[in-house]
């Protein structure tokens, strides 16, 4: 992945402009490009490299947006995914999206896909809300009726997702909590390779400080006090610790038999926490579910076992 001669001059030009006009209307322009290119996925995978915080081993070849337009008046209010957000650009995720337009697109398009009408969708681990939102938006679009629920752990990250449904007018039910096996309270970390504002990273297995004292939940008995009876869609990305918050979650599971799972599998995450990608295929394989493929690199879908 590299980006041609006339690509390299164009971003070398727009460097130029930024001198004169200031970062911030040079990375407007830099994002209205991106986001043209972002309509393929190797157009976003080329925007994703282009600001993202860490660089993979080897990095593409190409031209990255200066770290310094997006510092400039990081907080922004923007239209993305048809919503009305405000991001942080600090933010790996927040400013993925900004730049790009998108964010996890082929979660998003099989969310977007997947969903009925009256549809329940719990999001755990919902960030600054782009699934949960944009879950409540499709919805919407299909007539009303359904549950969004998002869980999220933080006081800012919780935050901003009811302050983006509100704006949005979108039904999302933020909880304040984190998923796990057993009720209790969880220590969040943050990871020194990135910056204090990058929530994303946020992980009870951190190894930076400690940057929030959150409530902890087990799924199954959230689920019986505020008697759920129907499940249909979730999905789980927690840095790490996927597999307590499905052990937490099994009862549900073989009660509910919500017909998707969308379960982060990132390696480099998994090996901090408990369980590796083979124990959770294990266990949801004991709760009736089989893998249903992959819509993004680091993220597995599953279904009901059909018997």
């Amino acid at each position: 992945m590299v980006d041609g001669a006339l690509q390299l001059a164009l971003w070398r030009a727009l460097e130029l402009l930024a001198r004169l006009a200031g970062p911030v209307r040079a990375r407007v322009i830099a994002a209205a490009f991106m986001r043209l290119g972002a309509r393929t996925g190797r157009g976003y995978a080329k925007g994703l490299f282009r600001v993202a915080s860490r660089l993979p081993e080897p990095m593409p070849r190409l031209w990255r947006v200066p770290p310094e337009w997006w510092a400039a008046g990081s907080r922004v209010r923007a239209r993305r995914l048809g919503l009305d957000l405000e991001l942080d650009l600090r933010d790996n995720l927040q400013r993925t999206l900004w730049f790009t337009g998108t964010y996890e697109p082929g979660l998003v398009r099989t969310l977007q896909e997947e969903l009925r009408p009256g549809d329940v969708v719990v999001d755990v681990g919902a960030h600054v809300g782009v699934h949960a939102l944009s879950a409540a938006r499709r919805l919407r679009d299909l007539g009303g009726g359904g549950r969004v629920i998002a869980f999220e752990p933080t006081d800012d990250s919780s935050a901003a997702v009811r302050l983006a449904a509100t704006r949005n007018e979108l039904p999302v039910e933020v909880v304040r909590a984190g998923l796990g096996e057993a009720d209790g309270t969880i220590e969040l970390r943050g990871d020194p390779r990135y910056g204090a504002a990058d929530a994303g990273v946020r992980s009870q297995f951190g190894e930076g400080e400690i940057v929030a004292t959150a409530p902890l939940l087990a799924f199954d008995g959230w689920a019986e006090r505020n008697r759920l009876d129907r499940l249909d869609v979730v999905k789980i990305d927690i840095e790490g610790a996927e597999i307590l918050a499905l052990r937490g979650m099994r009862e549900s599971l073989r009660r509910l038999k919500p017909r998707l799972l969308a379960v982060e599998v990132k390696d480099v995450v998994m090996e901090r926490g408990p369980g590796d990608e083979a124990s959770l295929h294990a266990l949801l394989a004991e709760c009736g579910y089989a893998p249903a493929g992959s819509p993004e690199r680091h993220l597995a879908l599953f279904r009901p076992v059909v018997e």
